[in-house]
């Protein structure tokens, strides 16, 4: 029995190692893709918007619904957050919206968005940190968020007054402030990567968990200083961001549908990651993202004769009641985390032993 369960659980490591590079690698390289034709014209970067938007970032909304029940098992606490919390933010959008106009609005966005990739990238993190205690163990999750805020005042600095075509306002910053959070920034990213090199014949690498930290880092560097135009920077991290989760939502599901029975065969497992059940969660997260959205600019056209830009605001109130949604969920795996993630926790340390046999 143990001789034919090997060779099995060998291809079954084998084959999830190659789906998470695909999350890490794979998604690198589509994200700086994007921004390198965005780049280019204008035409193309409205191209790439538009693909983002109707096939990675309205599904990634959906996606993450997929996982609300992760939040708490309490009707009440799904009741509040599907029903009240959607009201309270529309509230709040709107008092934005009448003191500050659109550029509020975007001004607001802007900065929950950087702050709602970093806490995903620091909950991926977390799935794939196997690592022994070492000296300096949280210095990549400083890392995670330090980019972003560099980043983010760089963008301050420069001070646009468009994003997305609408108009933007960012507090202003001095490029003293920038200069000191970039050194900071830098050492220490620096730091890390020398740790990684001298400790890199002491034991195993964690390839997933370095990988990914790495993939965070150079997006960030890419979408937030070294490109200048504010929309194609968004449009690199946009891209890389909403991929990924929708790569590891689906990965989630396929672990949750697999735990409560043992694979017997190859094939068994070769069929959980064809393309057909990954091209009917991607679809169906596709068509309600698309339904959705066109439900709430329905309803924001509906509501033009006030004079404020409702349709917006109906688009705002989904994106920050996901960023709710998923804030709730990071926050809920971290203090414990289903049966479902215990086991592909468990099981990724197998990874490399597997692809050696």
């Amino acid at each position: 029995m143990t001789a034919q369960t090997q060779p099995v659980s060998g291809n079954i490591a084998v084959a999830s190692l190659r789906l998470e590079r695909w999350l890490i690698f794979g998604n690198l390289f589509a994200a700086l893709s994007a921004g390198a034709l965005a780049a280019w014209s204008a035409p193309m970067m409205l191209a790439i918007l538009y693909i983002d938007v109707w096939l990675f970032a309205n599904p990634h909304v959906v996606a993450t619904y997929t996982r609300i029940h992760a939040i708490s098992s309490s009707i009440r606490t799904h009741w509040v957050l599907i029903f009240v919390a959607p009201m309270l933010i529309l509230a709040g959008l709107t008092l934005i919206v009448l003191a500050y106009e659109t550029a509020g609005l975007f001004a607001l966005y802007f900065v929950m968005q950087a702050f709602h990739v970093a806490r995903q990238s620091h909950g991926i993190a977390k799935r794939f940190d196997h690592r022994l205690q070492m000296p300096y163990q949280r210095l990549p999750y400083f890392l995670i968020y330090i980019f972003p805020v560099w980043g983010y005042l760089h963008r301050s600095a420069q001070a646009p007054t468009s994003f997305l075509g609408y108009p933007i306002w960012l507090a202003p910053v001095s490029q003293e402030l920038v200069l000191g959070i970039s050194i900071t920034a830098v050492v220490c990213a620096l730091w890390w990567l020398a740790r990684l090199w001298c400790c890199k014949g002491t034991g195993p690498a964690n390839e997933l968990f370095n990988g990914f930290i790495f993939s965070h880092l150079l997006v960030s560097l890419v979408a937030y200083v070294w490109i200048d135009d504010i929309t194609v920077g968004w449009l690199v991290v946009n891209v890389w961001h909403n991929i990924q989760y929708l790569i590891f939502a689906y990965r989630q599901q396929q672990k949750n549908s697999g735990v409560k029975s043992e694979l017997t065969s190859t094939q068994r497992y070769s069929s959980i990651v064809r393309l057909k059940p990954a091209a009917i969660f991607f679809g169906v997260c596709a068509i309600c993202g698309a339904v959705l959205y066109a439900i709430a600019s329905s309803v924001g056209e509906s509501l033009l004769w006030l004079g404020i830009p409702t349709i917006l605001i109906a688009h705002f109130v989904l994106n920050f009641h996901h960023y709710l949604a998923d804030s709730l969920i990071w926050k809920r795996r971290r203090a414990g985390g289903s049966k479902a993630e215990i086991t592909m926790r468990a099981e990724t340390p197998k990874l490399s032993s597997a692809r050696q046999r």
